[in-house]
């Protein structure tokens, strides 16, 4: 263990919703190599998708059910009272977790209600907290009626923004420069690697990995690629916008039919899309791929479906809406356009060529190995407060 010290970490996370995406893939790759470097790694929450991949990985894992989170106007009301006996469960549940002498106690925390409800505890009691802001920030933050306690208590806190824009937005809403820190998200360089060279088809195929929500665009992209010939268009996600996505689809398809990987909608003679849920192999998806494109038309701190096309070799199109953005050269490394505007995108794509982008920004920036460096920078900085 490169720290030299073994810490005793929980990961907590109450969320109105789950579901499976970047943010849950970058949580549970933090917990795997902090477990590597020899801490003590256990995950406390009500988020389903966390608890089922932690069962998967043996990762300690104690699911509890405190209420919803302040996030919606009635929860937020209700939170006024709730806020009692959702506090007393989470120190309890911690409390009881059994920690070595020698273990220093840590807790990250990834949702709303834990930072409102321990913050304070937990410097009381001189457990470091880390607040890990992966979501992006929209109205539920903006307006939400407990952001004027959460910017308070922000200083007892570290806050661990995961692109230089997000750090932006958390101190335009008032946090302190000197406790808030940019830790970029990393990935395993072993597992996404460049693809050999092969020969390709006449049709130029387009992926894209996204939630299916507004703010990651993908209606966008969808009317981007409609008159441009010889394009198919995978779209890898699922999400609540899933049926306005498809909806989309029929207005502006030709015909439809169906595959071995399901239906696929024709928006010209020449030009098609296919929805799917996921892939198998999610390198494989990507050697198959002229270029990937991720359309966010909103704050998306640091997505990590860019960072791994890139790091495979595929040409790569994204947002200026996309955290990741700012890490690379445009036109060399990536093309970034304005975000929200279709003719743009529309013309970039159709100038961009097979060539390779050599994005050397992701082995300087999106590192799996140096992510887990930095943040144990930090543990070794809280055990010396």
């Amino acid at each position: 263990m490169s720290a030299g010290f073994s810490m005793h970490i929980f990961f907590t996370r109450f969320p109105l919703e789950s579901q499976f995406g970047g943010a849950e893939v970058q949580t549970l790759s933090l917990m795997e190599g902090l477990k590597e470097r020899g801490h003590h790694v256990a995950f406390l929450g009500s988020c389903p998708v966390l608890l089922e991949k932690c069962f998967a990985l043996s990762v300690p894992y104690f699911d509890l059910n405190i209420g919803p989170p302040p996030v919606t106007k009635w929860h937020a009301i209700s939170f006024l009272w709730r806020q009692f006996l959702m506090r007393k469960k989470l120190i309890n549940a911690i409390n009881e977790q059994p920690v070595t002498r020698n273990e220093q106690r840590v807790i990250f925390m990834l949702s709303l209600s834990e930072k409102l409800l321990l913050t304070t505890w937990a410097a009381q009691n001189k457990i470091p907290v880390f607040w890990i802001e992966h979501d992006s920030i929209g109205r539920w933050l903006r307006w939400n009626p407990w952001l004027p306690k959460l910017r308070r208590l922000s200083r007892l806190a570290t806050t661990v923004a995961v692109s230089d824009m997000s750090k932006r937005m958390y101190l335009d809403l008032g946090w302190n420069p000197e406790n808030t820190v940019v830790i970029p998200n990393g990935i395993d360089l072993r597992k996404f690697y460049k693809r050999q060279k092969i020969l390709r088809s006449t049709t130029f195929h387009i992926g894209c990995v996204a939630r299916l929500s507004p703010e990651k665009g993908v209606d966008i992209l969808i009317k981007a690629v409609k008159n441009i010939p010889n394009i198919h268009l995978t779209i890898v996600g699922t999400g609540r916008d899933e049926n306005c996505i498809r909806k989309l689809l029929e207005q502006s398809t030709l015909e439809t039919h169906s595959n071995d990987e399901g239906q696929v909608y024709h928006l010209s003679p020449t030009t098609s899309v296919t929805i799917l849920p996921s892939v198998p192999d999610i390198v494989s998806f990507y050697h198959s791929l002229d270029l990937f494109i991720l359309p966010s038309r909103d704050h998306d701190p640091c997505p990590l479906a860019p960072i791994e096309a890139m790091a495979c070799g595929i040409p790569t199109i994204m947002t200026d809406a996309c955290g990741t953005a700012q890490y690379v050269e445009n036109g060399k490394e990536a093309i970034v356009v304005p975000a929200g505007n279709t003719e743009v995108l529309h013309e970039a794509i159709k100038q961009t060529t097979l060539r390779t982008y050599e994005a050397a920004s992701v082995q300087n920036t999106f590192s799996f190995e140096r992510m887990i460096d930095r943040y144990e920078l930090l543990f070794a900085h809280s055990a010396k407060l």
